[in-house]
């Protein structure tokens, strides 16, 4: 499971495919400007929204491996 921001999607892409892992599940989370210095409460959304992209991945993984 690879977790990052949008600014360095590119990079992370090309770090999976020269570490043999291209498809490996990839969660985006937001601009770290869009996080920073703001109210708990966006914080802990954004929060909330990474923590369900992992764990629908995760379930995704699991059900591609019992087929």
């Amino acid at each position: 499971m690879v977790l990052v921001t949008e600014r360095f999607t590119t990079l992370a892409k090309a770090s999976m495919r020269g570490n043999g892992v291209p498809d490996a599940p990839m969660v985006v989370l937001p601009k770290t400007e869009l996080t920073e210095y703001v109210d708990p409460d966006t914080v802990r959304a954004v929060a909330t929204e990474a923590v369900e992209l992992i764990v629908a991945q995760l379930r995704e993984s699991e059900t591609t491996q019992a087929n």
